[in-house]
C-alpha cells in the first residue's frame, strides 16, 4: 500500500476532482441520447439515434465497433441536435462503443450499449380470444409505495381530495393485489400510460407524457415497470402497455427547444381537434376538417406531435420496439390511433410486426359503426389505397349497441345486428370488446343502475367473438358518471386508510360480492373453454328481446342464452336451434351448475343469462 504526505493527498484529491469534473463536463455536453441503448440480433439493422447537446450539430461524428456502421449522419434546424443513422450488423456482439465527437481541438466521446437481444419466448406473448383484458388506471388502483406519492423530480403533489389530483397509486399497489387478479380470474392487465407526466396539474391519467424513455417516479421505475411484468408472466398473466403517438406533454423537454418547427403540428392560435375520428376515412372529408382531426392539439396541456416528420416517426417507432425489447410486454394498446398521421401509423405496425410477429397490437378507433372501423382493421387495400396493417381495434361499434341492448327498454337485437356486419372486417375476432373503460362512464350508471342488465353485459362481453376488456371496478359495481376524475375513481381498499377493503370477500357487500362472483365463475370457465377461445360464431335472429348464439369448434359447443326482457319462460322452446345443438344429448349451465338432459326446451328467467356447455 502506498502512503501519501497530508499536501500529497489533498493535491491527489484536487486533480481527482477535476478528473470528475472534466468528465461531467462531458456528460454535460449531450443532454440526451435516446434510445438509451439498443441491442444486438434484431431483425431491422438499422437505428437512429436522436442526440441532444449545445450545438451538437457543429461535431463532426465518428466510431469504430466491429459489426458497427456509422451510415450518415443527419442535421436539422436546431442546431443543438444531431440524428446519427447507424446499422448493426448481425455479426455485432453485445458490448459497449464510444461515439465520438469533434469540433477543432474540443473533442469527447459518449459511452453508448448494445445488449444481446432476448430469446424468442421472452417477448411478446400473443394476447388472443383465449384472453381476458383488466384495464387499470393505476393512480387510482392501489397506493402500495406511500414514499413515492410526491417526488421531487415531478411538478404535481399527492391531493387525494382533488378527484383531478393524484392519488398516490402505484406499480407496487398492483404488484400487492395479484391475488385479487388471480382469483377473479383475468389473463391480461392493461395499464393506462405508466411514463412521465411531469405537468403541474391534472397529470395523473398519463396521456400527457414528457419523457417517452422514464417510468413516472410516483408509479416507480422503469426496473419497477419491468418487474411487474416479470411477476405476471410468473403468474400466467400477460401485459399491454398503453403507448401515445398522437400528443405530448407540455412538460416534456423537447418543448423548450425543438428540433424542427415542423416536430408540432403547430397554429397561429390555440387549435383543438374535432375529435371526430371518422374524418380520417372520409372519402368526401373536407381539408378543414381533416386537419382539425389530424393536426388540431387534444388540449392546452398536450402539444400535437407531427409524424409527417420522418425523424419524429422513427423515434416513436423506436421508443415502441424499445419498451417491448426492454420490459418484455405482451401488447401495446394505441391511443388516439386515427388521429396522427397515418401513413406513419401503418408503418408502426408493420415494423412491430416484422420484429415480433406475433406482438399483439391494438388501436382505439373510436366509431360508432362497424363500416367506419373497417377502414382499420382491414385485411386489404381501403379504395383510398391506404392499407393500415392494424389487426385488432377496439370494437367502439359493439359497445354502443350493448349500451342500447341492455339500457333500459332495450332490445338486444342491436347486438345481432352489429355482429351481422362483422363482413365489413379482415379480423373481426381480433377485436377488442369491452362494456366499459376510462373515457365513458360507468357501465352501472349507464343501465340505470340495473345489476342485472350489468350480469347481462358481462355475459355476452365474455362469450361473444373477439377480445374482451373489463374495466376495474365494474366487478365491485362502480356506478359513477363523468367528469374523468369520478369514473377513475379509487378502488377500496387500495389506501391503507380505506374504511374498507373490496379487493377482499370480507370488504364487498352481499350484492358486490354476488356480481364479483358471477364474473369470476365466467372468467375462471372460461380459461379451458376452447369453444369461446377459438369457436366459430352461429346466431339466431332474436325474438322477444331473447338472444341465442353458439360457440363451437369440431370438438366442443357452448350454447349461450340470453333473456333481456322481464319474461319467465317456465318452458323455453329450443326446437329452432335444433342444427346447432345436432350430436348433443346434455350439457351443463356453467353459471348455476344445473344438468341439462332434456333439449326440448329450458327453464328461463327474466333479465338472465345461460352459458351451458353441450356434451355428446
Amino acid at each position: 500500500m502506498k502512503f501519501y504526505s497530508k499536501k500529497g493527498l489533498s493535491l491527489f484529491v484536487v486533480l481527482l476532482s477535476i478528473s470528475f469534473f472534466c468528465q461531467a463536463q462531458k456528460k454535460e455536453r449531450l443532454t440526451h441520447v435516446e434510445p438509451p441503448f439498443w441491442w444486438t440480433g434484431m431483425t431491422n439493422p438499422d437505428l437512429q439515434l436522436l442526440v441532444h447537446g449545445k450545438n451538437i450539430s457543429l461535431f463532426d461524428v465518428s466510431l469504430q465497433y466491429p459489426g458497427l456502421q456509422l451510415k450518415s449522419v443527419s442535421k436539422v434546424e436546431n442546431e443543438n441536435y444531431l440524428f446519427l443513422n447507424l446499422s448493426i450488423s448481425k455479426n455485432a456482439k453485445p458490448g459497449f462503443f464510444s461515439i465520438t465527437f469533434t469540433n477543432g481541438k474540443e473533442k469527447f466521446s459518449y459511452r453508448y450499449q448494445l445488449k444481446p437481444k432476448a430469446e424468442r419466448g421472452q417477448v411478446g406473448q400473443a394476447v388472443t380470444s383465449a384472453d381476458v383484458v383488466y384495464l387499470i388506471t393505476p393512480d387510482r388502483f392501489a397506493n402500495g409505495d406511500i414514499t413515492n406519492d410526491s417526488t421531487d423530480d415531478t411538478l404535481e403533489k399527492l391531493n387525494r381530495k382533488d378527484e383531478n389530483g393524484r392519488h398516490g397509486g402505484d406499480l407496487k399497489g398492483i404488484l400487492d393485489n395479484f391475488d385479487y387478479f388471480e382469483e377473479l380470474g383475468v389473463t391480461t392487465l392493461w395499464l393506462n400510460p405508466v411514463l412521465e407526466n411531469d405537468q403541474p396539474v391534472y397529470s395523473y391519467h398519463g396521456y400527457a407524457i414528457s419523457d417517452f424513455y422514464k417510468t413516472d417516479t410516483r408509479f416507480g421505475s422503469n426496473d419497477d415497470y419491468k418487474r411487474l411484468v416479470g411477476l405476471s408472466h410468473d403468474k400466467g398473466i400477460k401485459v399491454i402497455m398503453d403507448q401515445v403517438f398522437n400528443h405530448c406533454g407540455s412538460g416534456h423537454w423537447w418543448i423548450q427547444d425543438l428540433p424542427s418547427k415542423d416536430w408540432l403540428n403547430q397554429w397561429d392560435t390555440f387549435t383543438k381537434s374535432n375529435f371526430t375520428n371518422i374524418a380520417a376515412s372520409d372519402p368526401y372529408v373536407s381539408s378543414s376538417d381533416f386537419d382539425l382531426l389530424t393536426k388540431g392539439w387534444f388540449d392546452v396541456n398536450m402539444p400535437d406531435l407531427n409524424l409527417e416528420n420522418d425523424f419524429l416517426a422513427t423515434y416513436m417507432i423506436q421508443n415502441s420496439i424499445w419498451w417491448v425489447e426492454y420490459s418484455g410486454i405482451d401488447g401495446i394498446r394505441l391511443d388516439t390511433y386515427p388521429y396522427p398521421n397515418k401513413h406513419a401509423m401503418s408503418r408502426w405496425m408493420k415494423a412491430l410486426t416484422q420484429e415480433y410477429p406475433d406482438f399483439y397490437m391494438v388501436a382505439e378507433t373510436w366509431a360508432e359503426r362497424a363500416s367506419y372501423l373497417s377502414y382499420w382493421n382491414n385485411d386489404k387495400m381501403n379504395r383510398d389505397g391506404y392499407i393500415s396493417n392494424v389487426k385488432s381495434i377496439s370494437d367502439y361499434a359493439l359497445y354502443y349497441s350493448m349500451i342500447r341492448a341492455f339500457e333500459k327498454g332495450g332490445d338486444i337485437s342491436e347486438l345481432y345486428k352489429t355482429l351481422a356486419e362483422d363482413f365489413v372486417y379482415g379480423n373481426p375476432e381480433n377485436n377488442k370488446v369491452f362494456n366499459g373503460n376510462h373515457d365513458v362512464d360507468r357501465l352501472l350508471a349507464l343501465l340505470d343502475g340495473d345489476v342485472k342488465k350489468l350480469k347481462l353485459s358481462m355475459a355476452f362481453t365474455l362469450t361473444t367473438r373477439g377480445i374482451p376488456q373489463i374495466y376495474y371496478g365494474d366487478e365491485i359495481l362502480m356506478k359513477n358518471r363523468r367528469p374523468d376524475g369520478k369514473v377513475r375513481q379509487d378502488f377500496p381498499g387500495g389506501w391503507k386508510n380505506d374504511t374498507r377493503n373490496a379487493f377482499t370477500k370480507e370488504g364487498r357487500t352481499v350484492q358486490e360480492n354476488e356480481i364479483f362472483n358471477y364474473i369470476k365463475t365466467i372468467l375462471n370457465w372460461r380459461k379451458k373453454a376452447k369453444s369461446i377461445h377459438n369457436g366459430k360464431l352461429t346466431h339466431y335472429q332474436p325474438i322477444d328481446n331473447v338472444y341465442v348464439y353458439f360457440r363451437y369448434t369440431d370438438t366442443e359447443n357452448t350454447m349461450i342464452i340470453i333473456n333481456n326482457s322481464d319474461k319467465d319462460y317456465a318452458s323455453f322452446k329450443l326446437e329452432r336451434f335444433k342444427k346447432s345443438l345436432e350430436g348433443y344429448s346434455k350439457g351443463k349451465d356453467i353459471l348455476n351448475g344445473v344438468e341439462l338432459n332434456d333439449f326440448q326446451d329450458v327453464t328461463l328467467s327474466g333479465d338472465t343469462a345461460l352459458i351451458i356447455d353441450l356434451v355428446r
